[in-house]
């Protein structure tokens, strides 16, 4: 046997291995063929099956595989054939841009008003797919794709396509395969008869500044913030503060003052009433929801080898008293009715008074009202239409057009500010999703405020100043009029009002707060005035409850006008304002007009809630109340602008009378130490018959002094 070498012994332990692992080469590389050549034929029959099914489609399809092909070597070669003079449409070998509709057909009878339509993208792209150059400006792509298809003269040719931007034919049809035109003309509407193309898709608002309302429904829909407030203000009071436009009288934009908490706003940031969660229309099935899904979630098992959940023989609701209940929450007067009461976001529409919705006094209502009385929208729209008055300096009497103030008046008609009134109640109800409606006016807006809640349309019009639907009536549940002007109380109110359509037939009812100045001389905002408005309130049997007073000493808008008005700032009130963005500024003058906004918001706040209103006689009729609100003027506090505290302490001592019991400590235990102050609590002048005897016990001292004084009270 011969002998081998390590090195021999070990090449020939590998060999084998070295044997098979080509042979698992051959066999793989022989799959490898095997399976081009069965997948290639099926995948090139897959490709070739939409062609077969869809022949208009297999256009020049060879030549763009040989065109990818060719681009894909010459792809490096594009950067040095480029025209450097046309610099402004090279293509520098980027991708083709998305197919546009047409561009696929090669074989298409182009002409020069078509490629004229197209763009540059659309003439590269055709280009692309015959194999030419696509370099250079859109006469020169244009020039190219015409020679291609032999279009030599293109002057002396005709356009063969319908109009600017269609897709060209696919394929030349024969004579006889080519459709029928039919004239339809008769059958389009008068307004499409011009138009080259019909189209479904509505136009937008910018096309038709005008567009007829035949739907009151759509009143209130399309208001849209244009301006906000966020960042402006360096105080923190949660409050969200816009300007909205909606759609008002003779459908042109009308814009207003918004304020709200962040809460209050949810449902216009959600798009409006119909969009938002919950059932809104229904908050006591909403109630009676939450109650028993709780009360489900807690039931119990009786016993331990019961199954968890209801009790047999116990339904849901069955048991009107909380206390044979296992859980006390239910009904409308539980915890959880009073938290849904109280979400109810209430809608304030503030009606301005003749300078408009912007100035800093009616802004700052605004947002007194939405701060203390959350959750409330406060909108302010603009029923002047930014021409409000403004008295020109040099000429008193005045606005810088020459106009006086009735003149200035007539430029805004009745109609007008009635329908933007209504719309922008609308635009409460749609768009900001407010469970009623309370309508506060001042001034001018005073007057239409009450206007509003007698449902009072000016010469009885209903409809728009174009002869469109108006808006719903505001039917307010409440209204809060400041010193009103301009309206005519015995046409509004009382048993002798005007007939008036809409209120009279449906059933409705509100309140109504009346705040006037006792030294106001306008007409409809005087005391007479005030006088004679609480006489027809009280007549008219829709008015559920009313407030008027008068404030003694005051002048027409004392109450609003005062919240804008610039105080002289101290040192003190800089650096309040720098530090943390505001200082109160209300003065000794300014009581009245707090004490008039606190009247006015606790009393709107008790009628406008819709769920689980405040319970209670009408202050109208309340008899612990009713010395208060027969008086018609409110107590001035002016006289007492300030107290002597010293002459008060000294007038204390001069009539202090000393305590019978001269304020000793007594121990109730012992009782001949509570006999001796009884004793002592017996008056000089006391009747024989009840004075105290020497062998008289307690209880018989006691009852002497009772009965001599029925009002005696040992403490």
């Amino acid at each position: 046997m011969p002998s081998y070498s390590p090195t021999v012994m070990s090449s020939l332990h590998q060999q084998p291995i070295h044997i098979l692992g080509l042979y698992i080469q051959k066999r793989i590389l022989i799959l490898m063929i095997g399976i081009f050549f069965f997948v290639f034929p099926l995948v090139s029959s897959f490709m070739m099956l939409p062609k077969l099914m869809y022949p208009q489609h297999n256009i020049q399809c060879s030549s763009r595989i040989a065109d990818f092909h060719k681009k894909s070597t010459t792809y490096v070669l594009k950067a040095k054939n480029i025209d450097e003079d046309e610099g402004e449409d090279e293509d520098f070998g980027l991708p083709a841009p998305p197919m546009m509709d047409g561009d696929d057909d090669d074989d298409d009878i182009l002409t020069d008003s078509f490629l004229q339509d197209l763009t540059i993208p659309q003439l590269k792209q055709q280009l692309r797919l015959r194999g030419l150059k696509v370099t250079g400006k859109k006469q020169d792509l244009i020039d190219r794709l015409l020679q291609k298809q032999n279009f030599v003269n293109r002057q002396q040719l005709e356009p063969e396509v319908g109009p600017p931007g269609s897709s060209p034919p696919t394929s030349q049809q024969s004579p006889k395969d080519e459709p029928e035109f039919i004239d339809v003309t008769a059958y389009l509407d008068e307004e499409d008869r011009s138009k080259s193309v019909k189209s479904s898709i509505p136009s937008s608002k910018n096309d038709d500044e005008n567009p007829p309302l035949s739907n009151p429904e759509v009143w209130g829909t399309d208001a849209k913030i244009v301006d906000d407030y966020e960042g402006r203000s360096p105080v923190v009071d949660g409050l969200s503060r816009t300007v909205i436009e909606f759609r008002g009288s003779n459908q042109t934009m009308v814009q207003a003052f918004v304020v709200a908490s962040r809460d209050a706003m949810k449902p216009f940031l959600q798009g409006g009433r119909n969009r938002t969660i919950g059932n809104l229309d229904d908050p006591e099935a909403t109630l009676r929801e939450i109650q028993m899904k709780r009360e489900m979630a807690e039931k119990r098992p009786v016993k331990f080898e019961d199954e968890i959940g209801e009790e047999g023989g116990d339904e849901p609701g069955y048991y009107k008293d909380a206390l044979h209940r296992d859980y006390s929450d239910w009904g409308k007067y539980s915890v959880t009715g009073a938290q849904l009461s109280a979400q109810e976001v209430q809608g304030v529409l503030i009606l301005s008074d003749v300078y408009g919705p912007f100035t800093d006094a009616t802004k700052m209502l605004a947002e007194k009202i939405a701060f203390e009385c959350q959750p409330v929208v406060c909108m302010v729209p603009d029923l002047f239409r930014r021409n409000p008055w403004k008295e020109d300096p040099s000429t008193p009497g005045f606005n810088e057009m020459g106009q006086d103030y009735e003149e200035w008046r007539a430029t805004h008609p009745d109609i007008r500010v009635s329908i933007d009134i209504r719309a922008a109640a609308a635009v409460l109800r749609e768009q900001y999703g407010v469970s009623s409606v309370v309508v506060w006016g001042t001034c001018y807006g005073g007057g239409r405020a009450l206007e509003a809640a007698a449902g009072y349309f000016p010469r009885g019009v209903v409809h728009d100043v174009n002869g469109a639907v108006g808006p719903v009536p505001v039917d307010p549940d409440v209204v809060v009029a400041w010193y009103p002007t301009r309206y005519n109380a015995r046409e509004l109110f009382g048993s002798q009002k005007t007939e008036l359509l809409f209120t009279q037939e449906k059933n409705r009812n509100f309140a109504v707060m009346g705040v006037f100045a006792g030294m106001d001389k306008l007409s409809g905002a005087t005391p007479d005035d005030a006088k004679e408005l609480k006489k027809l309130l009280a007549e008219d049997e829709r008015v559920k409850d009313y407030i008027i007073k008068v404030f003694p000493g005051q002048d027409h808008g004392f109450a609003h006008i005062s919240l804008g008005r610039n105080h002289e700032q101290s040192d003190l009130d800089r650096f309040v304002d720098d530090e943390f963005g505001g200082a109160g500024r209300i003065s000794l003058h300014d009581g009245d007009a707090e004490v008039a906004c606190l009247l006015s918001t606790a009393f709107m706040e008790t009628y406008s809630r819709k769920f689980l209103p405040t319970t209670g006689d009408p202050i109208s009729r309340d008899e612990d109340a009713s010395d208060w609100n027969e008086d018609l003027n409110m107590k001035d506090l002016s006289e007492y602008k300030y107290k002597d505290v010293r002459q008060e302490i000294e007038d204390s001592l001069t009539n202090f009378k000393e305590m019978p019991l001269g304020g000793r400590m007594i121990d109730p235990s012992n009782e001949s130490e509570v006999l001796k102050a009884l004793r002592a609590m017996e008056p000089e002048n006391q009747p024989e018959q009840f004075r105290i005897l020497d062998d008289d016990d307690l209880e018989t001292a006691f009852a002497k002094l009772t009965a001599a004084d029925e009002n005696f009270q040992l403490f």
